[in-house]
């Protein structure tokens, strides 16, 4: 290892060079940032100039590229700490600060109420939450969106490659056990000809090289690939949404941390170079018709091999007390991992001893290069000798980066030259954003649906082949969520393991405790009531975690949030809406945030003008499963059970629903209703059932409604299903279409055996039919044939519908 890193290419001299902005007006100051892609702003650019007029000096471009990369969206969450004048259907308010108002109070509030679960959050990498009395689970999502859009086998790959670090830096370095990935991509039908811009990756490629860069990644580092979503949208064809996720686990007190006065920083790892330059400047600005060309740089390489030879060196490193601290080196790359790391005592960094994949790199290349696979520790300066042989023994090449000295300034040498030298206060006081936001809800008509009895049966059909419906197995198969040999609960399951489940669960090594997983998005709630989105993307994470065994009292939620354009005040208006609703929610639930993650300016400019993602909320969730008997799978168990509806009654509303797609009218009358505090009285008489082991089988009703949870139910493949939905429990306004294919939150599909069934009546529960050992779906209401179909027949056209696109 010493021989290979002391031939690795190393600059020879400083290469930078002094940008005057003192002198400079504030169009000129805005010039210079767009010419440099920068992403600051004239406000932004103004404080720059500002803080080289109180330096005397002009600044360097390894300066300004730092600043650039410390204050872009991507790492200082700008458009979530920015006040915001927000008028909801006229009537105005202020928000001071979305996150401090609706997610940071949120868990500190619960945190009061449960002081023993979160033990971190908002202060990491990832947020802890207790498993048992030895070790703690967090879990983190990120997105890499526009490396995706424009390479989306090298975007996706090193987005989880990213999420993997995260959790290795997270505490003193956790150990990632299992991982998850939620997409939107555009159709796969979509025509060529209907791209509206030149240089657009067709959905399908888009696709195809998402799916596969996940694939590779998380395969090859030996990290099972456990639960996930995709949805499919005509608004994410030119701006595609990846979200990659990584739980682990770490013990309990190895998760405080702090760089001191005298600490070495350590970089390991992969080498430095030219791949994912200015990656989060890139990440806070639009796409357009030149960035496939002009931005290629700022994608990285992944090496899933280098970043499992680096993660076992970190875990070896803590175990043998050596770490300090330790964080990823992400987007910024040593310019943040450094720059954050000395964010409170300052320091001095060394270029010219990082060992690069080429040579010929400029320093500010240096500095702020994302290439993958490496990660800084910070150590006692007597412990390097031992840290080496802990590298030495995995293969990792380290060196030394920096020195905290305590002087509250980020001194960078190269070669001797000071190419940077910034205090750190001003480096992290990006400027606070005042924004304006607007919304209002659309109406709620009340538009007649009317079918005929007797084509129930092929709405069913046509429902179940929808994109946001059909089987993932095509590309679930493409991961490994076996490895590890801890997945108890898998992503498929049944008789021929390829029925649908609502999460996966995981075992942890050393403990009696489990850790279940989900995640739940509804873009199309979001394009015409936000609020209503943000509620019910919290309750079917909880819920689905619920469902699977997981105790309603030991959940924490994510936040990510993507959206478009927020500097239209309309899209900002339902972002705002978006978040207070999830607020709402997660407090009634008591599930605290512990992490999230936000992604803005996701719209393109086409040839016909801007094309916005709709604002997209996904809330990923982990619970702790306290037993492994309390585990429920999401597929009929066997013929001669009872079938109930348990949780909240079906009210009126389509909007939103998978149903209204394809029948006109339907969603004009707003989306359903539901009272959280109701529900969540629900969840807990359900775990009340679920530890008198009266459960055999829960299927959340969400997309698709009832008929699709009755149809997925029997894939299994151990029965079939008769249903009569004379007492099936909702509000008496509710149309058929409403009962069959209505989204109402809140409601479970559960099998039961016989000899629990006054358990759960007793519970709330209400029993609508039976399991029969014929493999047939058959609804009625009273005596009225509804759906009456085989399942022979039925799920063909769910498990084919990706097929033949993948």
């Amino acid at each position: 290892m010493q021989a290979s890193l002391s031939s690795a290419p190393r600059t020879e001299r400083a290469v930078y060079r002094t940008i005057p902005v003192r002198e400079l007006s504030a169009d000129q100051l805005l010039d210079l940032s767009k010419k440099m892609k920068l992403s600051l702003s004239k406000a932004d650019m103004a404080v720059v100039q500002q803080i080289f007029n109180e330096e005397g000096r002009d600044p360097t471009d390894v300066e300004l590229e730092v600043i650039a990369q410390t204050w872009s969206e991507h790492c200082k969450h700008r458009i979530f700490n920015a006040k915001i004048s927000h008028t909801l259907n006229g009537q105005e308010e202020t928000v001071d600060s979305l996150f401090k108002t609706y997610i940071r109070s949120v868990t500190e509030k619960i945190m009061e109420q449960k002081p023993d679960f979160v033990l971190s959050a908002f202060v990491d990498n990832a947020g802890f939450v207790k498993l048992d009395d030895d070790k703690a689970v967090c879990l983190k999502v990120e997105t890499h969106n526009h490396p995706s859009a424009i390479e989306p086998y090298a975007g996706a790959n090193t987005g989880l490659g990213g999420v993997i670090r995260d959790i290795l830096g997270a505490g003193k370095g956790a150990k990632p056990v299992a991982s998850l990935d939620v997409f939107c991509f555009g159709p796969p039908d979509t025509k060529q000809e209907d791209l509206k811009a030149k240089d657009v990756i067709h959905p399908l490629g888009v696709m195809r090289g998402v799916v596969r860069g996940v694939r590779d990644y998380g395969n090859r580092m030996g990290i099972p690939t456990v639960n996930g979503a995709i949805q499919f949208d005509d608004t994410f064809i030119y701006n595609p949404l990846v979200f990659c996720g990584t739980a682990g686990v770490i013990p309990i007190k190895d998760i405080a941390k702090e760089v001191k006065p005298g600490h070495l920083l350590i970089a390991a790892g992969g080498r430095t170079g030219k791949d994912g330059l200015k990656g989060a400047t890139f990440s806070s600005a639009e796409l357009t018709t030149d960035s496939h060309e002009e931005d290629q740089t700022a994608v990285q390489i992944g090496n899933p091999i280098e970043e499992k030879k680096v993660a076992d060196f970190v875990l070896a490193a803590r175990e043998a007390g050596l770490i300090e601290f330790v964080t990823d080196c992400g987007a910024g790359g040593f310019s943040s991992a450094a720059g954050e790391m000395l964010s409170e005592v300052g320091g001095e960094v060394w270029l010219e001893n990082c060992p690069l994949k080429e040579p010929g790199l400029e320093s500010w290349q240096v500095f702020i290069s994302e290439s993958q696979e490496r990660m800084v520790l910070a150590i006692e300066e007597h412990n390097l000798a031992a840290l080496q042989q802990i590298a030495d023994t995995w293969q990792t090449e380290i060196f030394v980066l920096a020195k905290a000295d305590g002087n509250k300034r980020l001194k960078v040498w190269h070669h001797g030259e000071a190419v940077c030298d910034l205090p750190v206060e001003k480096l992290h006081g990006a400027p606070r954003r005042e924004m304006k936001a607007h919304w209002r809800q659309p109406e709620s008509v009340n538009p007649k649906v009317t079918v005929r009895p007797e084509s129930w049966t092929q709405v069913l059909k046509t429902v179940l082949g929808d994109f946001s419906i059909v089987s993932r197995e095509p590309i679930i198969r493409e991961y490994d969520h076996e490895v590890q040999g801890n997945t108890v609960l898998k992503p498929l399951a049944g008789a021929a393991g390829d029925a649908p489940q609502d999460g996966s669960v995981i075992k942890v090594d050393g403990s009696q405790q489990l850790v279940a997983l989900s995640c739940a998005l509804l873009p199309e709630w979001g394009k015409t009531d936000p609020h209503a989105m943000g509620r019910a993307c919290v309750d079917e994470c909880v819920r689905q975690l619920v469902a699977m065994g997981a105790n309603p009292e030991r959940i924490a939620i994510l936040d990510n949030f993507c959206m478009g354009n927020p500097d239209s005040e309309k899209e900002l208006g339902a972002l705002v809406e978006c978040t207070k609703g999830m607020a709402e929610s997660a407090l009634a639930y008591g599930a605290p945030f512990v992490s999230g993650k936000d992604s803005f300016y996701n719209y393109f400019i086409t040839d016909e003008g801007p094309v916005s993602i709709p604002v997209t909320l996904l809330v990923s969730g982990f619970g702790v499963v306290e037993d492994a008997s309390h585990v429920i799978g999401s597929s009929l168990r066997r013929a001669g059970s009872k079938l109930a509806i348990f949780g909240s009654k079906t009210t009126p509303g389509l909007r939103g629903s998978v149903f209204a797609k394809y029948t006109q009218g339907a969603g004009l009358n707003g989306a359903p209703t539901w009272s959280e505090s109701e529900t969540w009285a629900n969840y807990g008489k359900y775990y009340e059932l679920v530890k008198k082991g009266a459960i055999l089988a829960t299927h959340d009703l969400s997309e698709g409604g009832l008929a699709v949870a009755l149809a997925e139910f029997a894939f299994s493949g151990k029965g079939g299903i008769k249903v009569e939905l004379e007492n099936f429990p909702a509000t008496k306004d509710c149309t058929m279409a409403e009962i069959l294919f209505g989204e109402t939150p809140g409601r479970f599909l559960i099998e039961v055996a016989p000899e629990h069934v006054e358990a759960v009546k007793a519970a709330g529960g209400v029993i609508i039919g039976e399991s029969t050992g014929e493999r047939w779906l058959h609804v009625t209401n009273r005596g009225t044939t509804l759906i009456d179909a085989s399942v022979a027949d039925l799920k063909p056209i769910w498990q084919g519908g990706l097929v033949q696109y993948y």
